[in-house]
């Protein structure tokens, strides 16, 4: 009995067998290539994380610049006196006149219920040609600054929190003054005497007790 092709045909079959199992080295290498699903996971978490702490220093930048401005713009009462200032850009804008000399009326009145309002009387020193000037619905607490102001005719300081009649001897040809809703309680007597051209004076709801030294 021949045995030689019955050999030759089993060591075919052993070899083709052989050669369809996956060796165990090739299935850790195609382990190694594809991401398991818990390294997946871990990155999509980390990728959350970054961009809720992200999210939390915009709101904390948002917080301090809101604690910064309500420290530094409120008043003694803890009330924001929303404060404006005087400036040249400004008196340039409203009037529509660069050369502030060729001015010669000036509204720099407030909003009764605006949030903002003028404190202090300043950089009007150039507008020399102003007659007509309106300051009134501030927080002006003193008449000040306005000694270039010579050809001033009408001046309007109603209702703002001025307590004193000062800083205006020297415009004689004043006809208009208006300073009814403030705080004076005293008229002095230069007044009178002073203001040459005076016509019209306005005190309504100030303080005054007497006006026994007008004249």
């Amino acid at each position: 009995m021949k045995r030689g092709p019955i050999r030759k045909a089993l060591c075919r079959k052993t070899q083709m067998s052989a050669s369809r199992t996956p060796s165990p080295m090739s299935s850790v290498s195609s382990s190694t290539r594809s991401p398991s699903p818990l390294s997946h996971q871990t990155s999509l978490s980390a990728c959350k994380s970054s961009e809720q702490r992200h999210q939390q220093l915009d709101i904390t930048a948002e917080n301090v610049e809101a604690a910064f401005e309500y420290k530094f713009h409120k008043d003694e009462n803890g009330v924001n006196p929303g404060v404006r200032y005087i400036t040249e850009p400004l008196i340039k804008g409203l009037s529509k006149q660069e050369n502030l000399a060729c001015i010669s009326s000036l509204n720099l009145s407030s909003p009764k219920d605006g949030d903002k309002k003028f404190k202090y009387i300043e950089n009007l020193e150039k507008c020399s040609k102003l007659e007509t000037l309106n300051l009134s619905n501030n927080q002006i607490e003193k008449i000040e600054k306005l000694d270039k102001l010579m050809k001033l005719r009408e001046l309007n300081l109603s209702c703002n929190k001025i307590s004193k009649i000062e800083g205006i001897e020297h415009m004689q040809n004043l006809q208009k003054l208006n300073l009814a809703g403030n705080e004076i309680e005293h008229i002095p007597v230069w007044v009178g005497k002073k203001l040459r051209s005076l016509r019209i004076l306005n005190l309504k709801q100030n303080k005054v007790s007497s006006v026994s030294d007008y004249s």
